[in-house]
């Protein structure tokens, strides 16, 4: 059936007209063609030490601003830390023992991509900087948060030795103030329950910063770790402080433990005191062969406590070193960690950000630690970098990961390489196969070659150890299972 002429063009103006509104509205004014900008910043700024500084600034577009950064660092630090500052604000705190200026510098961007935008600049060519003051009051008796970390690692995992590494050159740079332990779960008991009972514990690496105030999940970049710990210094905590004291008998090989916990709130704290022993160089290595740094052992106390308004409470604990399940404990190795974690439950992911693997966060209000013995010399540290673990290695060269199995593979003459370190010197490491002792060698570099392969006759398996001596006599070894042809 035909339609009438007029209705028909009526029909055709009608959409022509609707099309036309269609145009006007999604291509008119609500293009976003302009860049966002900058209109007002703190710019250079004095911050006191143990304290934070507020940077603000005000930004505007056309349409809307979808991010804003500000990044920031200590004067001397290579690499930016960055974190949003789209609210308007943000507060960076200026560790109590940091006597270098800060910089910064923010940047925004609007959904079209017309940024970024920065002020002073983009790239941190240009930046403001943060003067560091010492504002004359940081004495005994100010309270000032210290962050307590838990790393959620295995010795099998091998993207855990970034983030040990990452923790630990955080920890050793001292520009933040936090301290941490390492949660090696596939070789302690106790480890594991905390991990599992009290955190879900989903997968590894996973960072737990302030008994979950937050949680960094198979994170690889340092700044993550930067800006989350700069996150939990800065958190509204109660003045609450603990510290130990810790003294060992090395006739009786006794230790003894105490704790004191101060509260100077108006109201009545309540909360859990658990005090971990952990190895300063730990006897559990990374899937690379590096000793853990302060591996955790068990707790010397666990247990609830209740101190009134303004009141205190005394904890002490004496016993043997060789009372604990481990042996060969160094005195001169053990550092002990008292954590005061809050009652109050809060709602906490092992998983972000899907947040689908949930727990109770209490979180650690305070923190400190000390080693056993003053002074203590370390054992050596001892890593075997070649061969690298669940690797093809064709004449030395680490080529390719196994596809089946964890196993690791050689082919040909290969140069096994150690690494090793201490607090004082390196006396020897030797190199031994299924513990037969194959070479001695007294400096660097710490290498020694398999035979190469003059025929193909079976697969041989068999281990390799790398023993480390210090000049004090203290020993650390190594060890990886390798299938090779035979020698």
């Amino acid at each position: 059936m035909k339609l009438p002429l007029k209705i028909a063009v009526v029909i055709v103006i009608a959409i022509l007209l609707t099309s036309s509104v269609y145009v006007i509205f999604f291509t008119g004014e609500d293009v976003d063609n302009k860049p966002p900008t900058i209109d007002a910043i703190t710019g250079d700024a004095t911050g006191e030490k143990g304290e934070s500084i507020t940077i603000s600034v005000t930004f505007s577009d056309n349409i809307n601003i979808t991010t804003a950064t500000i990044y920031y660092k200590i004067a001397s630090a290579d690499n930016w830390s960055s974190m949003s500052i789209l609210s308007g604000s943000v507060n960076i705190y200026i560790p109590k023992n940091s006597d270098e200026d800060w910089y910064y510098y923010v940047t925004v961007d609007d959904a079209a991509g017309n940024g970024p935008v920065g002020n002073p600049s983009t790239n941190g060519s240009v930046y403001y900087t943060i003067t560091v003051s010492d504002n004359g009051d940081n004495g005994d008796d100010e309270f000032v948060h210290t962050v307590f970390i838990e790393e959620a690692t295995a010795t099998w995992c091998a993207p855990c030795t970034q983030v040990a590494a990452i923790l630990h050159d955080l920890y050793e740079t001292e520009n933040y103030q936090f301290h941490y332990v390492s949660m090696v779960n596939d070789v302690n008991d106790g480890a594991k329950e905390r991990l599992e009972n009290d955190y879900n514990n989903l997968g590894f690496p996973t960072v737990y910063v302030d008994g979950g105030y937050k949680v960094i999940f198979a994170a690889e970049d340092k700044s993550v770790y930067e800006n989350m710990i700069s996150a939990a210094l800065i958190r509204n905590t109660p003045n609450l402080r603990v510290s130990v004291n810790a003294e060992f008998d090395n006739v009786t090989n006794e230790m003894t433990i105490d704790i004191l916990v101060e509260n100077e709130e108006k109201e009545t704290y309540t909360g859990r005191l658990r005090v971990y022993l952990t190895e300063i160089t730990s006897r559990w290595a990374d899937h690379d062969g590096i000793p853990y740094s302060f591996g955790f052992l068990e707790y010397i106390i666990n247990q609830e406590i209740s101190i009134g308004a303004g009141d205190n409470a005394v904890i002490q604990r004496t016993g043997k070193i060789s009372d604990f399940g481990f042996l060969n404990l160094d005195p001169e190795n053990l550092k002990i960690f008292a954590v005061v974690f809050s009652s109050e439950k809060n709602q906490g992911y092992s998983d972000p950000p899907d947040n689908q693997e949930p727990f109770d966060a209490y979180y650690a209000d305070a923190v400190n630690a000390t080693v056993l013995v003053p002074g203590g010399n370390q054992p050596p540290g001892v890593g075997i970098s070649i061969p690298v673990k669940e690797n093809w290695h064709f004449w030395g060269r680490p080529l390719f990961k196994t596809l089946f199995g964890n196993n690791t593979i050689l082919i040909g003459k290969t140069t096994i390489t150690a690494i090793a370190e201490d607090d004082s010197n390196i006396e020897k490491v030797e190199f031994y196969i299924n513990e037969n002792l194959k070479s001695t060698v007294t400096q660097e570099p710490y290498e020694w070659s398999l035979k190469r392969v003059a025929f193909i006759k079976h697969i041989r398996r068999f281990t390799i150890t790398v023993k480390a001596y210090d000049d004090t006599g203290k020993t650390a070894s190594t060890s990886i299972d390798v299938i090779s042809f035979r020698l």
